[in-house]
């Protein structure tokens, strides 16, 4: 199943696919960077999608799908834009939690693709090398990547 397919088959998501990075604000665009953008095989901005249904919650930004030249299904990359120091990165990992269950529970479709869940930063970003909020970002998967996702045109591992 592609990306596009199992966008369009999740409750909730149905209209919300994208080509390109267009599901993207356009202040949150030049913080992605593909290596080919031809792969690029589509985007949601999944905060939109659910900011009716569930206004208070921690809500995830993103999905991304690229296609790898050495993969033949596409990648999804779960992408939360946001800055923070050690106080503010718990508002990222709650979004990571929220995520984690939708995928579970709404998102299963999308759930299925080989996935990373990334925090990009989007200003000023402090984590002390001992936060603790590190130890439960590797817990829930939430990897950060810094100011700029660079998506490569081949996937490692």
């Amino acid at each position: 199943m592609t990306f596009k397919d199992a966008v369009e088959k999740t409750s909730g998501l149905e209209n919300a696919w994208r080509a390109g990075l267009k599901a993207l604000r356009t202040r949150d665009k030049p913080h992605i960077r593909a290596e080919d953008t031809h792969s690029l095989k589509g985007s949601v901005d999944l905060d939109s999608a659910y900011m009716a249904a569930e206004p208070n919650a921690n809500r995830w930004d993103y999905a991304i799908a690229y296609r790898h030249t050495n993969r033949e299904e596409d990648v999804v990359y779960w992408v939360e834009l946001h800055s923070g120091n050690d106080s503010e990165i718990n508002v990222v990992i709650k979004k990571a939690q929220w995520l984690i269950y939708w995928l579970k529970n709404t998102g299963t479709k999308l759930n299925k693709l080989e996935k990373d869940i990334l925090w990009v930063s989007s200003g000023s970003t402090r984590l002390s090398p001992s936060a603790p909020q590190r130890k439960r970002m590797a817990e829930v998967g939430l990897r950060q990547v810094g100011s700029t996702l660079r998506i490569p045109q081949q996937r490692k591992g």
